[in-house]
């Protein structure tokens, strides 16, 4: 390790890596960036002349082929996540991978196995972790407060386009694609509220039932979801999500015999939590870059041994498997 910190390498340029990630590490302490790889040898030098970073690299394979590099962040399309995993691991780097792990539940196993037989770290991107206001309904809840769950709701929705300069007839084509992505919603925004589910209730969860709907974007994977869980094998879980309708913010419910939680605006803006007993808690919006900045301190401090609230590599492949069983088992709405 540099004695400024980890020294890492983003795997893409463009979108998310370019517009958070990237900011992220410059912005940690526990992080130094040496450059990034993209899609062409080109993008990968623009990149570091751009932000002036010590390296412009031409592939994955330099990447992996240096030794001043320490870490990987993958910041690709979803369904090159897996193989990268693989790869990185296999070069002795440790990794933080973007959301999902992979776009199927054979490939999210071969990844977990690269990282854990070449000793290495690996953390996926549920960011929204890493809210304070989540941390202390996960608090809340493992204090028995509402007793046994009987029923955890999660509401989310973000109408496309999330950012200035995206276009708005849709996303980009990766996005589009099943084979591609895995399913657009479900794995973009469905992902995060399928991890806060595991994270909060500790429980296992199976399938119930699931409806994917194309509402508002011409796309053949789909903009709005709804998924039905068992949690536990006792109690209910329900995500919904969407990219295409509007919603006055997002919510979050725990009920149980012994009394219930309210969540509001926890993943969108000034949080508050009340509960039966009438307490109220507010929480100062934070904004996503806080978000990555605590994901890039909690991934220094699991490499070095220490505590981490970061989503392992087994944890997230079972996310994977969840939304496999959701796209093979749900209804479809043209």
């Amino acid at each position: 390790m540099s004695g400024r910190g980890i020294r890492f390498a983003l795997i893409g340029t463009s979108g998310h890596a370019e517009r958070l990630a990237r900011v992220a590490l410059a912005g940690a302490s526990e992080a130094e960036l040496l450059g990034a790889a993209g899609s062409s040898p080109e993008r990968g030098a623009e990149f570091a002349r751009r932000y002036r970073l010590a390296k412009g690299y031409g592939s994955l394979a330099e990447v992996l082929a240096d030794p001043d590099v320490e870490a990987v962040w993958i910041a690709t399309p979803n369904h090159m996540h897996a193989s990268m995993v693989v790869a990185a691991a296999e070069a002795g780097k440790h990794i933080l991978a973007e959301k999902p792990l992979a776009t199927s539940g054979a490939e999210a196993a071969e990844a977990v196995a690269a990282a854990r037989a070449n000793n290495v770290t690996l953390r996926v991107g549920y960011q929204h972790r890493f809210r304070p206001a989540h941390a202390r309904l996960r608090e809340m809840i493992r204090a028995d407060e509402v007793g046994e769950i009987g029923l955890l709701r999660i509401h989310r929705y973000w109408r496309y386009p999330y950012y200035e300069g995206m276009d708005p007839s849709g996303p980009p084509a990766w996005r589009r694609s099943r084979q591609e992505s895995g399913g657009w919603v479900i794995n973009d925004i469905g992902s995060h509220l399928v991890d806060l589910m595991l994270w909060l209730s500790g429980a296992k969860a199976e399938v119930a039932g699931a409806c994917l709907a194309t509402q508002r974007f011409a796309v053949e994977t789909e903009d709005s979801a709804a998924l039905l869980l068992s949690l536990g094998g006792k109690g209910i879980g329900m995500i919904d999500t969407s990219a295409a309708l509007a919603s006055p913010g997002s919510r979050i419910e725990v009920y149980g015999a012994g009394g219930w939680i309210r969540g509001d605006d926890t993943l969108t803006g000034e949080g508050v939590i009340v509960t039966h007993r009438g307490e109220e808690q507010r929480f100062a919006p934070i904004d996503s870059l806080e978000t990555y900045l605590a994901e890039v301190v909690d991934f220094a401090r699991a490499i070095a041994g220490g505590p981490s609230i970061g989503a392992d590599g087994e944890v997230a492949a079972e996310n994977v498997r969840i939304l496999e069983q959701a796209r093979a088992r749900g209804v479809r709405l043209a």
